[in-house]
């Protein structure tokens, strides 16, 4: 089996996503060092986008026409899974996309590795309205996915008497937060629901955040996305006592955690983990249990075999698998920031992924 990978390795997004890399080609080595797959060792193809989302489609063509690649893992932003899917269906191959995000789509193509909303967001509110106050200001980046997950807050906000205060989205890679912060000291919220994405934005948000004066007692962040690479480019005093969603953290106390972490920094180098980075790590693996169910590589028989595998490596504390809809099951924490990372303050029951507020949609790839 060889596998496409395209993530950003230069610009401004690469330390993230070579960090989500780092958790797939992990996966790899692992695989190899068992045999590999069909008797045969993975390998791997890996196209930089250069942080541009415009390059991520020419990605998947070079990838599937020059490289033979038999299938794609994946794209961070939901730009960029959104370029990739044309470009994936036209080469008639399958993408793996690795990290939680806002759902509203299914794909017979894409295999969602990350959470559904539903999967992290909906006890999150919950949670922020009796812990945390019912006054709520959103701020995040002005694309897909801050967007509708605000439109979803919004929608759950009804269920939990939370009153939406305000909301502001910026440009991506935003830094200059003055006219934001105004604006919260007009408003006066409980709680700020952040879901910047990038390194540049959310440094220079809690940075500026802490500056004007609020702490995690007098007015806490409720975060999204904020995670520990971000973390890693604050000083504790800005970060420490904010809050985080996701469906991993590296506190888990668990085997199948310990061992995912010594690996990747024997293997990789890699100190730091975070969701995204374990959902490409999952995919791969169950790549790899997909094609030695099916005997095949082609990616037909991949998604049939890959609705049937489950991969009980996953550190996240469950198993990993897939729903007839291309979602796939995980479980939801809350995480505190403390000294760079996330300690986990509450666990959720895990609730099975729904794509749509309505409904799920079945799909299928065709042959």
């Amino acid at each position: 089996m060889k596998i496409g990978m395209v993530y950003s390795l230069t610009g401004a997004q690469s330390v993230m996503e070579q960090s989500i890399l780092d958790g797939a080609l992990l996966a790899v080595h692992e695989i190899n060092s068992v045999g590999g797959t069909l008797g045969e060792e993975l390998t791997v193809a890996v196209f930089d986008d250069c942080s541009e989302v415009g390059r991520a489609a020419h990605g998947i063509d070079q990838l599937c026409r020059r490289d033979s690649v038999d299938v794609v893992v994946g794209g961070y932003t939901s730009a960029s899974r959104v370029a990739m899917r044309p470009a994936i269906s036209a080469n008639r191959s399958l993408l793996m996309y690795p990290t939680y995000f806002e759902g509203e789509e299914t794909d017979p193509r894409v295999f969602y590795c990350g959470a559904a909303p539903n999967q992290f967001l909906a006890d999150y509110i919950g949670w922020i309205a009796r812990s945390l106050g019912r006054r709520v200001y959103i701020v995040g980046s002005d694309y897909i996915y801050p967007r509708v997950l605000g439109e979803a807050i919004c929608r759950l906000g009804q269920i939990w008497d939370v009153d939406i205060v305000g909301d502001r989205y910026v440009p991506f890679g935003e830094t200059s937060f003055s006219d934001v912060l105004d604006d919260i000291r007009r408003k006066r919220p409980d709680v700020v629901v952040c879901n910047l994405v990038g390194r540049d934005s959310t440094t220079a948000f809690y940075s500026q955040f802490h500056d004007a004066g609020h702490t995690s007692n007098s007015l806490p962040i409720a975060a999204t996305v904020t995670t520990a690479m971000d973390l890693a480019q604050m000083s504790s005093e800005v970060s420490d006592g904010h809050f985080m969603v996701g469906t991993y953290f590296s506190r888990i106390t668990s085997d199948a955690n310990a061992a995912y972490r010594r690996a990747l920094q024997d293997v990789r180098g890699q100190h730091r983990t975070h969701a995204a980075q374990v959902g490409a790590y999952n995919a791969v693996h169950a790549l790899h249990l997909a094609a030695q169910q099916s005997g095949s590589l082609d990616p037909a028989d991949l998604c049939d075999a890959l609705l049937c595998v489950r991969f009980d490596g996953s550190p996240e504390g469950l198993p990993f698998y897939f729903r007839s809809n291309h979602y796939s099951a995980h479980p939801s924490y809350v995480g505190r920031a403390y000294d760079g990372d996330y300690d986990i303050v509450e666990e959720f029951s895990p609730r099975l992924p729904q794509p749509w507020w309505s409904e799920s949609i079945p799909v299928s790839v065709p042959r």
